[in-house]
């Protein structure tokens, strides 16, 4: 049993006082991320049983993670990198007080402080983080850990949501069963048995019609690793059920790593492929023509620098989608690509003014 499986069923018999690391040196130090709230304090880490110099715990209001390459990322990087941590947690807590505040509520809490609504970012949901489920909370910010190309391969990224009253574990995503990084070259190999692709090896190259892009978009992966045996509520289970769906005539063949395989043989689930992305008046997303991009694939390889037309083409194709993490070449901030378009429909040129277009209409008839 690896180390959090033996933490969490440790926690749950109520026997954690009794757990021994002994058998966990090379899972150590945790680097765990948790809320603000204080009454956290006398919870952790005795919750998990491990000793205080054995946990690297960074906190934020909500633990919450905003995308790949944000503030929060760039901590638990270092964290890893230079603390040491072996396993990444993102652990959640019941009776959440960020998630209960409105937006309304918000500002006005922020005009008692003396800071008018003006004074605030036009979009307070997504720059303050509010969220509706301490579960979906965590597990949309295990996604984005597992995504983010500065976060080594080999960690596991465990979510967790723990009692605020009891201090009793729950899984929300087993970051051993759920680290698709550690089954890559496995999948890739049973993938290229079955379709007869190239395996990972040729990706060395960059052979663009080779790449193996992301075939979800960010938020489903870490639902559809949660097992039902992991859940208990229905949402959960729900959206694993749901998870499992396929269209067979459109699905494309992965292999799956939520069951053992039978036989010694590897199983093979289907994925419907992404929605075509959103379209401009011409049939299709647009990018800068004069700029050149880097992606980060479904290996969280970074290919490129491509050419705004050959994006356009992968996304027309299905092998990536508006939400796959990209950059500008010459700008260091990494975004979803949905947000490269946005920047280019924004410069579509506005018809003239009423006065300026009576203006050339005379000019139209003085010429003739």
């Amino acid at each position: 049993m690896r180390l959090f499986e033996e933490i969490v069923q440790a926690n749950q018999r109520g026997v954690i006082n009794t757990l021994s690391l002994d058998g966990f040196v090379d899972s150590l130090p945790v680097v765990a991320l948790t809320c603000i709230d204080p009454r956290l304090n006398r919870l952790l880490p005795e919750s998990l049983g491990l000793p205080e110099d054995q946990f690297i715990w960074l906190r934020n209001a909500g633990n919450i993670i905003f995308d790949p390459m944000s503030s929060m990322m760039r901590t638990l990087a270092l964290g890893c990198a230079i603390k040491g941590g072996r396993e990444i947690a993102i652990i959640g807590h019941t009776d959440c007080r960020v998630r209960q505040v409105s937006m309304v509520e918000l500002t006005d809490r922020f005009k008692k402080l003396g800071i008018e609504r003006s004074q605030l970012p036009e979009n307070i949901n997504e720059f303050f983080g509010l969220f509706a489920s301490e579960r979906q909370n965590v597990i949309r910010g295990v996604e984005f850990t597992r995504q983010s190309p500065i976060i080594g391969p080999k960690i596991p990224v465990h979510g967790l949501l723990i009692d605020i009253e009891t201090g009793r574990l729950e899984w929300v995503v087993n970051g051993y069963d759920a680290l698709a990084s550690v089954g890559t070259r496995l999948v890739a190999e049973n993938a290229a048995a079955i379709s007869g692709a190239p395996s990972v090896e040729a990706l060395s190259d960059f052979k663009i019609g080779e790449i193996k892009m992301r075939e979800m978009q960010i938020g489903d992966a870490a639902t559809k690793m949660v097992l039902p045996s992991q859940t208990t509520n229905r949402e959960s289970a729900e959206s694993w059920a749901s998870a499992q769906k396929y269209t067979p005539a459109s699905a494309t063949p992965v292999v799956s790593l939520n069951r053992p395989a039978a036989s010694g043989a590897a199983p093979v689930s289907f994925q419907a492929p992404p929605p075509p992305p959103p379209a401009d008046a011409s049939g299709q997303a647009k990018l800068d023509r004069a700029a050149t991009y880097r992606v980060v694939g479904d290996d969280r390889k970074i290919y490129g620098p491509v050419s705004a037309e050959e994006l356009e083409r992968w996304i027309a194709e299905n092998r990536i989608d508006l939400k796959t993490l990209a950059q500008k070449v010459g700008q260091n901030q990494w975004k979803a690509l949905e947000h490269f378009v946005a920047e280019e429909a924004g410069k579509i040129p506005l018809p003239p003014t009423i006065a300026a277009a009576l203006e050339m209409a005379k000019d139209f008839k003085r010429k003739r």
